[in-house]
């Protein structure tokens, strides 16, 4: 899970992109079905190296996962990965804004949590 976070941290940008060309109609069917195996294979814990060998274990997920990003990236027409580019940049200025919201509701959700508890036990 820590090396999917992590994965997902460094390129949140080109993966939010990758996963907008994938709604595109004008990406390549043969880009999308790469995309859609870099994607699964981001996400299955089967690695091509096991994570059990102590260095070359990690070589996939240094390796491996972000070239497969860079090379999908540079497989996008021009037209697609820079409408998905201005996409994913509004999304990530705008979902700090969504992520203090959620997280505000969230804290007055479990405020009247407790404070229903408290009136239920006194």
């Amino acid at each position: 899970m820590g090396r999917l976070l992590g994965v997902l941290r460094l390129f949140r940008h080109d993966i939010l992109v990758m996963l907008l060309s994938l709604k595109s109609r004008q990406t390549p069917r043969k880009v999308k079905g790469m995309m859609l195996l870099a994607i699964l294979y981001l996400l299955s814990p089967i690695d091509l190296i096991p994570d059990a060998i102590p260095v070359l274990g990690m070589v996939d997920d240094v390796v491996i996962v972000p070239a497969a990003i860079a090379a999908l990236m540079r497989l996008l027409p021009y037209g697609v990965r820079s409408d998905c580019e201005r996409q994913a940049d509004y999304i990530l200025k705008h979902a700090k804004l969504a992520g203090v919201l959620v997280t505000l509701f969230l804290l007055a959700w479990v405020g009247v949590v407790v404070w229903g508890i408290y009136k239920l036990v006194s």
